[in-house]
């Protein structure tokens, strides 16, 4: 129950921010519209890398991290499996209907500015950022063992990465990512603290009667 406070906490946290963004609050909007005027793509290959993370650096990535923690990570690897596929299945509606009902407006960036074009849904929270955080967390936290850990923190740079690709393209702003990262980090604490109700999964997936 140990993570039960700071899931709370980051909720809190999160919600609040829902509710200053969905105000239209003038510190937040003043802060966001600074933050992203200062990041500025630099050209060349950094561009392209922080594409290829913002397309592909969630689905291509965290999808088949947990069908190898399925098929080769052992006891502790369909553990940490289990607590990712609960997450996410709870963070892929819960992020969209947050996002339906908050309904901010992207960025508005100039075209040589906005390297990724295509984005239609609403602003916050930060799609990306809700599930690599969620990924992150649950890795770090509870696959961490010996040489485990050097695949966690891989993978956390790279959901820090995705995180930072989001703002850096164009697409959303810092506080949308901010709020997807408490969402994700809140609810992911959330499920690890629910664990002890969930041995009749784990039991199953590592093939015991």
């Amino acid at each position: 129950m140990k993570y039960v406070v700071p899931s709370a906490v980051l909720l809190a946290l999160f919600g609040i921010l829902a509710v200053l963004i969905s105000h239209n609050n003038s510190q937040v909007v003043s802060f966001d519209n600074s933050a992203l005027s200062g990041v500025n793509p630099v050209g060349g290959a950094l561009d392209h890398i922080m594409v290829l993370l913002s397309k592909f650096g969630r689905e291509f990535i965290w999808i088949p991290v947990v069908a190898v923690l399925f098929v080769f990570g052992k006891k502790d690897g369909r553990k940490t499996a289990v607590f990712l596929t609960i997450a996410f299945l709870i963070l892929i509606p819960l992020g969209s209907v947050i996002k339906s009902e908050i309904d901010r407006q992207r960025p508005t960036v100039p075209d040589d500015r906005l390297l990724i074009k295509n984005e239609h849904d609403a602003s916050f929270p930060s799609g990306h950022a809700v599930m690599v955080s969620a990924g992150a967390t649950i890795l770090l936290l509870t696959f961490n063992r010996s040489r485990q850990i050097v695949f966690s923190i891989i993978l956390g740079i790279e959901a820090m990465l995705v995180a930072f690709s989001r703002v850096y393209v164009g697409v959303h702003y810092p506080m949308d990512v901010i709020g997807g990262i408490l969402l994700g980090c809140g609810v992911s604490l959330a499920v690890i603290a629910s664990g002890r109700y969930m041995e009749p999964i784990f039991t199953k997936v590592n093939g015991k009667p």
